[in-house]
């Protein structure tokens, strides 16, 4: 007969505590797309989003229908992270006065923050890798909040992704810069309900109607590298999402680099009209390309249309049209530097689903967290062998664009 010990159980839950107090960027994420995967059916680790009907609009009395052009985005679940340890080793440790308070101290607070750390370095770097609006240089720490909350306040405003919760979150360096400054920004920081204060460590205040967080959690970036010109060796079509390029033998172009377009700008997603010719487009690099014969095809994350309900540009990226790598960064090729993030509620899903559980261990146990959506599963077994209680820890987790691909997160480049 399979046995439930209380103390067992403890464990998982005290474990569970611990990763929802450190994982502030998976948590800002969207969750309700879990219940996909929890259909009677089985639907396997991806599940296809439709994102929201766009309506082309006419102008005079002409009866002029539209074709119903729905885009789609996946989300995958598909990283198992975990933590295992032996019991046998501390069992009386669980039986002794104050033993739960040492347990946790001398274990589960080191296994629960490495587990949430990489969870949140996963949340940040899908995060990043989907975001093509950037602001600041890379390689330098902003020190104003005019070069963090402002810049991205203005980009969601002009993109009309205003309005759902938003969260900025920047290293401990920038955060440093930005409050210790003469003009008193530390005063710029509101208060945040006590509710949230309880259980996001890294979080700092209110400003520009961003949550702010200082966060280890953000992945570090190293560009490719350009030998020369970059430009378009042809016009880009209607939908693409790839850019044909004409460049030097053996340029690399990295998941992640964001690559500006001259003379194409983003467009207001209801009015259609140009937000700012002060930055021209830029758009992600999907996966690592290697130039060769002076030329290089190049997936990106956002498809770029130039006409239709789904414009987002306001023209065609013509062929010879110059490309820049991390515009306003000088030199960019090979700098590194950290990803500050700053996205609405609906920029990103970020999945995390049970597991199937064997039903004659010692102990099995699963426990979601509502506020963030974790799921983390225990497993007990007994090695008769070794005479071990031997424990294990899992948590599945995966993550989905959804409206980042609409201009809804941002890139703040740092050091």
């Amino acid at each position: 007969m399979a046995h439930n010990y209380k103390k067992v159980s403890w464990v998982a839950m005290e474990t569970l505590r611990q990763l929802k107090h450190k994982s502030e960027v998976f948590a800002a994420m969207r969750h309700d797309h879990d219940a996909e995967f929890k259909k009677e059916f089985a639907v396997g680790d991806t599940i296809e989003v439709k994102m929201p009907f766009r309506a082309a609009i006419r102008e005079g009395i002409a009866y002029a229908p539209q074709n119903v052009d729905r885009i789609t985005t996946t989300i995958t679940a598909d990283t198992v992270i975990g933590s295992d340890i032996e019991f046998g080793t501390i069992e009386k440790l669980l039986d002794m006065e104050r033993g739960k308070e040492r347990v946790k101290r001398e274990y589960i607070d080191k296994m629960s923050a490495k587990m949430a750390a990489h969870i949140d370095l996963r949340a940040a770097r899908f995060a990043y890798k989907h975001t093509g609006n950037i602001t600041g240089v890379l390689g330098t720490n902003p020190t104003t909040f005019d070069a963090t909350s402002a810049a991205v306040r203005q980009r969601f405003m002009e993109l009309d992704t205003w309005d759902s919760e938003r969260f900025l979150f920047i290293p401990p360096a920038v955060s440093r810069a930005i409050k210790g400054g003469s003009d008193g920004n530390l005063s710029r920081f509101g208060p945040v309900e006590e509710i949230k204060r309880l259980y996001k460590q890294g979080i700092l205040g209110m400003a520009d109607g961003f949550e702010f967080y200082e966060s280890n959690s953000l992945a570090d970036h190293t560009a490719g590298n350009w030998a020369g010109s970059v430009s378009l060796a042809s016009a880009v079509a209607n939908g693409a999402s790839e850019l044909s390029l004409t460049c030097t033998t053996g340029d690399t172009f990295k998941e992640g680099d964001a690559i500006g377009l001259a003379s194409v700008y983003r467009t207001n997603p209801l009015n259609d009209e140009v937000t700012s010719r002060a930055k021209t487009m830029t758009v992600t690099v999907a996966q690592d390309v290697t130039g060769a014969a002076s030329a290089a095809t190049v997936p990106i994350k956002e498809k770029l249309y130039f006409s239709g309900p789904n414009k987002n540009i306001d023209s065609q990226p013509a062929g010879s049209a110059t490309c820049t790598l991390f515009p306003d960064t000088a030199s960019p090729s090979q700098k590194q530097g950290k990803q500050g993030l700053a996205f609405t509620k609906d920029a990103f899903a970020a999945i995390s689903l049970p597991l199937p559980m064997p039903k004659n261990e010692e102990e099995g146990y699963q426990i979601t967290d509502p506020d963030t959506g974790i799921t983390i599963s225990l497993i007990t077994s007994f090695d008769f062998e070794a005479r071990k209680w031997k424990t294990r820890l899992d948590c599945l987790i995966g993550f989905g664009p959804l409206h980042c691909l609409n201009g809804a997160s941002m890139r703040i480049l740092c050091a």
